[in-house]
């Protein structure tokens, strides 16, 4: 039977919610919590607007880097599935990790379990030695490593850029691909990727809801992998796409 909403796949930080230095306007509207309950992201008026008219008028499914404990703290009521850890994760509605998808993730990420550790520890060294300092991590959901993260405590996005250029100098990255964004820079195995989850999440809805609308929202290049899996897709009037295109059509 066909479903006569659209559905609507969406990235999370810096498109629905940012951090409050990234905002003009006063953070009243909390949309995601720290670990220790304080509030790191907030909502602009439009965001909050926008938001409950997408969770009125469509079947809305996040797609984000975020681990499953971290999209946890995002107080937005979703009520569906949730693709997270840059689609290396599919939740089911009940908040369950997808097993089928979990295994297979898993297993093509097997062989890069040591180098993403390696990445993350030379990513911190590096910066050392460039005169930054670093914290880093690998992100890690029951058992396996999904990919790396670092950024600079004091959220300067020339040092991650920096940092960048030296290890691909160096060749370190190898068999990894890239995602940079603001105070976050990502080294992620190419079996690895949004757009992949979001295929398995349209096949699936296919079968159970048969052809409808299928609206992709991201901010990150990056985000263009799955974007592009939707009829239709949009982005902030200040993301990395639309920067990335308006300096395509200022040339």
């Amino acid at each position: 039977m066909s479903n006569p909403k659209p559905l609507v796949l969406v990235d999370l930080d810096d498109n629905l919610f940012q951090t409050a230095r990234k905002m003009t306007e006063t953070p009243i509207h909390v949309a995601s919590r720290t670990e220790a309950g304080e509030p790191s992201g907030y909502m602009t008026a439009a965001q909050k607007q926008f938001v409950a008219w997408l969770l009125n008028t469509a079947d809305v499914i996040p797609v984000t880097a975020r681990s499953i404990e971290a999209f946890s703290r995002v107080e937005i009521p979703f009520t569906g599935s949730a693709i997270c850890s840059h689609g290396g994760v599919i939740l089911t509605p009940e908040g369950k990790p997808d097993d089928a998808w979990l295994a297979r993730t898993s297993e093509v990420l097997r062989p890069y379990q040591e180098q993403l550790r390696n990445l993350s520890e030379q990513a911190i060294q590096i910066g050392g030695e460039l005169g930054h300092s670093l914290r880093g991590w690998v992100v890690e959901e029951l058992g396996t490593g999904f990919y790396t993260v670092t950024k600079d405590n004091n959220s300067s996005e020339s040092a991650l850029s920096e940092l960048l250029a030296e290890m691909r100098k160096r060749g370190l990255i190898g068999n990894m691909y890239v995602h940079i964004n603001g105070n976050n820079l990502a080294f992620l195995p190419n079996e690895l990727n949004k757009k992949y989850a979001v295929q398995e999440i349209i096949r699936r809805d296919k079968e159970a809801n048969g052809e409808r609308p299928v609206i992709g929202y991201g901010d990150s290049i990056s985000d263009l992998g799955f974007m592009s899996q939707c009829l239709f897709w949009g982005t902030p009037n200040n993301s990395q796409i639309t920067r990335a295109i308006m300096e395509k059509v200022d040339d």
